[in-house]
């Protein structure tokens, strides 16, 4: 989350009288996270987050993240709830982009992982895959290989001939993995520590679900896992991976397809991460508040995944 589009309390009065919300006490941008602009909305009975999206111009395309979040609060599952306006829809124009506002939920990210908490992630996780299994809609990945391959080629004169080797070699390497056996259906596609929130030591939700999709569930494990089963320097933690995978698989069984997979999931997802950070880095937007990471965190966890043995039980 960041805040590029600046808003006053004048268009915010506008925007919440499409809702038959007359007040709000305060609102305040959030700085975490890169890719759309985010507040928290302070009302004087209930609290909301509204999210100006800066990459998506097509209301349309937001649909399916709308009816995705919808449905999982219909199954129980602990995600943000979309508002919907007085003309039944969700998603409309403030400032010229596509905006939506979504319920509040309690708790916040956790500054120190530790086994009881990734044991949950991965509970957690193993529920989405499974409370998806039934929702009627489709969503591509839009930061697959082919998009890894793009980005590589637009950013490749930033980069050094070393970092480029690495990329090379490693798209090579993922072109030529079979993928087909692999269990898939709808991830979320960005479980990073930020978007899962914790209330009184439980999982109080998952939140932003906007690169969520239809791709292989190991991918999803892979992503979260090289974020929140890591050491400082970007070395799995055999403890807090270990932990993972057992809330994992007290919903979910992985299959011996996906533990086969495992070690190129977890390099294919550091490789995406690098990319998508690059892009951020050199290609920043101007925003109020913004938060752009360190694209070399991902590049030493690829390091690392290529070399390391395989962890998969």
């Amino acid at each position: 989350m960041a805040v590029y589009t600046s808003i006053n309390p004048t268009e915010l009065s506008e925007w919440l009288k499409k809702f038959n919300f007359e007040n709000f006490i305060d609102f305040k941008g959030i700085s975490s996270g890169v890719t759309n602009s985010n507040y928290v909305i302070f009302m004087p009975n209930s609290n909301y987050i509204l999210t100006i999206f800066e990459h998506n111009n097509n209301i349309e395309e937001l649909q399916f993240y709308v009816d995705l979040m919808t449905y999982l609060t219909e199954k129980n599952f602990l995600c943000p709830r979309p508002i919907k306006n007085n003309n039944g829809q969700a998603v409309g124009l403030l400032k010229d982009k596509p905006a939506l506002m979504v319920s509040f939920l309690d708790g916040k990210e956790i500054s120190i992982r530790d086994s009881k908490n990734c044991y949950l992630v991965g509970q957690y996780l193993a529920k989405l895959h499974l409370k998806t299994n039934n929702f009627p809609q489709a969503n591509e990945n839009t930061r697959d290989l082919s998009w890894i391959s793009s980005m590589y080629l637009n950013l490749k004169e930033y980069l050094s001939l070393e970092d480029q080797k690495i990329i090379e070699l490693e798209i090579n390497y993922h072109k030529e993995i079979d993928k087909v056996e692999l269990p898939e259906g709808v991830i979320h596609g960005d479980l990073f520590r930020d978007n899962v929130l914790f209330f009184n030591d439980k999982v109080s939700g998952f939140i932003d679900f906007y690169y969520a999709c239809n791709e292989k569930f190991i991918y999803d494990i892979a992503i979260a896992i090289n974020d929140w089963c890591i050491d400082d320097d970007g070395k799995i933690n055999k403890l807090l991976y270990s932990e993972f995978i057992k809330g994992y698989q007290s919903e979910r069984k992985l299959t011996d397809n996906e533990n086969e997979y495992f070690n190129s999931a977890l390099r294919l997802a550091a490789l995406r991460f690098w990319l998508s950070r690059l892009e951020d880095f050199h290609n920043a937007k101007e925003g109020e508040i913004t938060s752009i990471k360190d694209p070399n965190h991902f590049k030493d966890i690829l390091v690392n995944r290529q070399t390391m043995e395989n962890y998969a039980n």
